[in-house]
């Protein structure tokens, strides 16, 4: 029989475990018990932007395969002004008043729907195996106040009382701005997707002059007035994607994996979500003493629909409502805010546009000429010929627009894509690189800004897109393509518009370095498999410390790239996660790196959920990596560490330091005269 200590031991054990799983797999993000409050606890608003309200309360059942019971749709929302201590206790509030009333808001009708979630990930797993038993139903009733906006600054305090005397409560921050009128005239917000020091670092190398350990030049980024470090947290997990986390740089709230300018609740509508007021949409109804309205220029060498661009206009709680979010471009979100419909509009994603994907089966092209009057252009020759007065739409690829050493260097890797913007089957060969970009967006925001200036968002989104397949020359060359559109645009701003913020960051990071050097003719002369199975002759190609020497790449022509992206000495480079396989430190020179395939052999999962395996035409002559992911991924994913962000110009001191990615907006706010008391 067991005796008291080793029950308590027990249960202690058991309490730790149910802690760890349900920090892993919760039954909503921002819900602490039964109730749930959007926007939830540690909030922070913008003085005067819109936002939704949303609470719902849940009745769970009792364990998976269970059923759920009625929630009760009786309940009650208060607010409180309230004045915190150092250490974020409340000291004192005011006496509560109902939400409706201090926000001035309309009643809201009772919703009700359901759900399913996993408790940890031994049921998640059996849910992907086809068990319908493996989740807990929940059934929700709730409420959601639309258009919401605070007059006052301050700390509050939102309690819900419901079933009969529970209650949960939130704590929100309303901020206004530090200044009394906007600082900066324009703002230049560069995001290199997936971006980060030690890819800045390995892009420095292949790129600059080293003498004996000291750079000769410098990348753009290294001589920018200030540097922080952004710390890129969801609100759902430690780990970010791209929605959530240019979300964060365009609403100062948090949001969830896939969420964008929303807060997710548990609903199946992607479109009913609470929402967030955007940088853009307030830019665009900024009051006359500020500026007035500014124009707003959308860039980025993905789809326009992609999740970075996307983030600017949206409002949704999947990512991959791509026809929804090309409409969003030019007509915005109804029932909100203005819309944003973008001055200026270039990169790929050409298919949502046309019949067949777009929404409604409308031509979009049509769509923006007509209501929008926008020139419409898809290629590089006739992006440069725009004449920076009209509205500008470019569209140039049917998808992400190839990367920069496709487009650049190995063109031929273009050819037989049936890739063009038109959907005619033609091959886009004519793209324009991010500088080209760059400078004819800047030239049209100028002249249609006037005045009230610009918000221009311009990513490389491909450095990440290839950082995912571990095709690591890939991101760095556009890496370096999103350094020399920084160095153009600092050009152009100190010629034409002196009055102007330019920020870089990323919006999360991979786990990538550089731990050393490869020589390619001893690596490739080595056999594949030796005695011991470890492949010790490959990896003696390897060099550390003092015999990693420096790698062969030479800038001659002194572009900010490399004359020869395959010399014999190369980087031995990696990142800290990645499926099953297959490394020789060379760049193939074909087309992009396609670490894993689709096991179509026998898995006891299958048909459940997909399994990876090492890509076998990948194999010969290189090292064999096992991976340390789920065999449902085939690419690495994103990594937890802070990434850098630089910034100069007016305001450019409010990005010294470490900060949450959610202080990337209040900053451009400020400095763009939003959020002022008067």
């Amino acid at each position: 029989m067991l005796n008291s200590k080793s029950l308590l031991l027990l249960a202690t054990l058991s309490a730790l475990l149910n802690q760890v799983q349900s920090d892993q797999f919760t039954r909503h993000p921002g819900c602490p018990d039964k109730a749930c409050i959007f926007p939830p606890t540690s909030a922070e608003m913008l003085l005067g932007a819109k936002f939704d309200v949303r609470v719902e309360i849940h009745d769970e059942a009792s364990g998976p395969g269970k059923t759920a019971g009625k929630p009760n749709p009786e309940f009650e929302v208060s607010i409180a002004k309230v004045r915190l201590n150092d250490d974020g206790k409340i000291v004192s509030e005011s006496k509560p008043v109902p939400l409706v009333q201090y926000l001035r808001l309309e009643p809201a009708p009772l919703e009700s729907w359901n759900f399913t979630y996993f408790p940890d990930a031994n049921h998640f797993w059996k849910g992907q195996t086809g068990d319908k038993q493996a989740s807990i139903p929940v059934n929700v009733v709730s409420k959601v106040w639309r258009r919401a906006s605070f007059r006052h600054s301050g700390d509050f305090k939102v309690t819900v009382k419901y079933n009969n005397g529970e209650k949960t409560e939130a704590l929100w921050k309303v901020r206004k701005s530090q200044f009394k009128k906007r600082i900066a005239k324009n703002a230049i917000f560069f995001i290199g997707d997936g971006m980060t020091t030690p890819m800045i670092s390995a892009a420095r190398v292949i790129s600059r002059k080293n003498v004996n350990g000291k750079y000769q030049k410098w990348m753009q980024m290294d001589r920018m007035e200030e540097m922080g470090h952004v710390i890129p947290c969801g609100l759902d997990a430690l780990i970010t994607d791209s929605a959530n986390s240019a979300s964060a740089y365009n609403t100062g709230h948090k949001s969830s994996v896939n969420g964008l300018g929303v807060y997710a609740d548990t609903s199946d509508d992607p479109f009913d979500d609470p929402k967030q007021e955007l940088l853009a949409e307030l830019l665009r109804r900024r009051e006359k003493k500020q500026g007035g309205p500014a124009a707003i220029g959308v860039v980025t060498t993905a789809e326009v629909q992609d999740a970075t661009p996307a983030a600017v206009v949206s409002h949704t709680r999947r990512r991959g409502t791509k026809a929804e979010i090309t409409d969003f471009f030019i007509h915005g979100v109804k029932n909100f805010s203005v819309p944003v419909r973008p001055d200026v509009l270039l990169g790929g994603g050409g298919s949502y546009f046309l019949p067949g994907k777009s929404l409604n089966k409308a031509n979009y092209y049509d769509i923006f000429r007509k209501e929008g009057g926008y020139n419409v252009v898809h290629s590089k020759t006739d992006l440069l010929k725009h004449n920076n007065k009209d509205p500008l739409l470019g569209i140039f690829h049917k998808g992400n627009m190839d990367v920069w050493l496709d487009r650049n260097v190995y063109k031929d890797n273009l050819k037989g894509k049936k890739s063009s913007p038109l959907g005619d089957g033609s091959d886009a060969l004519d793209q324009p690189n991010l500088v080209d970009m760059t400078i004819t967006a800047l030239n049209t925001l100028k002249k249609r800004g006037g005045n009230g200036g610009f918000f221009a968002m311009i990513e490389a989104a491909s450095i990440d897109k290839m950082m995912h397949p571990l095709d690591f020359h890939r991101g760095l060359a556009d890496l370096l393509e999103l350094d020399n559109a920084v160095k153009a645009a600092l050009e152009w701003v100190k010629k034409n518009d002196p009055d102007t913020l330019v920020v870089v960051t990323a919006d999360h990071g991979h786990g990538f370095d550089v731990y050393g050097t490869v020589d390619t003719e001893f690596f490739n002369a080595a056999p594949d498999n030796d005695e011991s199975g470890t492949q010790i002759e490959k990896r003696g190609a390897i060099g550390i410390y003092e015999t990693a020497g420096w790698p062969g790449y030479k800038d001659e022509d002194g572009d900010g790239f490399p004359d020869n992206w395959t010399p014999r000495v190369t980087l031995a480079a990696g990142t800290v996660n990645f499926p099953n396989y297959h490394e020789t430190f060379q760049l193939n020179t074909t087309r992009v790196k396609n670490p894993a395939i689709l096991d179509k052999g026998t898995h006891s999962h299958k048909p459940a959920y997909d399994s990876y395996i090492a890509n076998p035409d990948e194999a010969e002559g290189a090292l064999h990596r096992t991976g340390n992911l789920p065999v449902s991924e085939s690419q690495g994913v994103h990594s937890l560490q802070d990434v850098p962000v630089f910034a100069s110009g007016p305001g450019a001191h409010l990005f010294g330091r470490v900060m949450d990615n959610t202080e990337i907006f209040f900053n451009f706010a400020q400095v763009l005269g939003l959020g002022n008391d008067d």
